[in-house]
């Protein structure tokens, strides 16, 4: 089966937001864009605050990795 889902939107200023969204739509999942800043890993290790909402809301989560990531530079630093 199919599902749909969304990306996080800019313009929604909180998690909570997009959420609703998404359920307001009948999506069920959405893409957690890791170039923004409340979706930084520092962020994400915080997962309760993450968990919990999706699981009373019925949906889930993707990632969506930074542009910027290069598995395979040479370069360590940037290589994460």
């Amino acid at each position: 089966m199919i599902q749909y889902g969304m990306p996080t939107l800019i313009e929604n200023k909180a998690l909570a937001e997009n959420i609703s969204l998404c359920k307001e739509l009948g999506l069920s999942f959405i893409e957690l864009n890791m170039n923004f800043p409340e979706y930084q890993i520092d962020k994400l290790e915080n997962w309760e605050e993450f968990y919990k909402p999706a699981k009373e809301s019925e949906i889930y989560y993707t990632i969506h990795l930074d542009e910027n990531l290069n598995i395979a530079d040479f370069n360590p630093l940037v290589r994460g």
